[in-house]
């Protein structure tokens, strides 16, 4: 069997092919790109009150996908709780809507945060929530 191949092109058209964009997850209290991040901060950096840890993350590509909790502090000030004290709940992650970060060429940023949760969930949260994320710190 004769199998027959064209050479392979390294002309200009080659050399213009545009490069993939690397997806971050930008961190709203520092304004870093992040990729793969165990815990996600989420925007106006209040992490006294709510933040999502423990993340795992199945897919990272145009589209992350991911599990985690969304931990919610349940202290009040009038409280006499001691540390911190968070319930969990468990939530299923994907950023989505990768846009180019300004000012970071090569490098796109995830603008949307959707989670979804995957068992108890505070009484006033509905099943899904979607977040905007910004480009820059806050």
């Amino acid at each position: 069997m004769v199998v027959a191949a064209a050479p392979a092109s390294a002309g200009p058209a080659a050399a213009q092919a545009p490069a993939s964009a690397r997806v971050v997850l930008v961190n709203q209290c520092t304004g870093q790109g992040q990729v793969r991040p165990s815990t996600v901060p989420l925007p106006f950096c209040m992490t006294s009150s709510e933040l999502i840890g423990k993340v795992r993350w199945t897919s990272w590509r145009s589209v992350a996908f991911g599990s985690g909790a969304l931990e919610v502090n349940n202290c009040t000030p009038s409280s006499s709780c001691g540390p911190s004290m968070y319930t969990k709940y468990p939530i299923l992650i994907v950023l989505w809507r990768a846009e180019p970060w300004a000012g970071q060429h090569g490098e796109d940023y995830f603008s949307r945060l959707t989670w979804i949760f995957t068992g108890k969930r505070p009484s006033h949260a509905p099943l899904t929530h979607t977040l905007t994320m910004l480009s820059a710190a806050q």
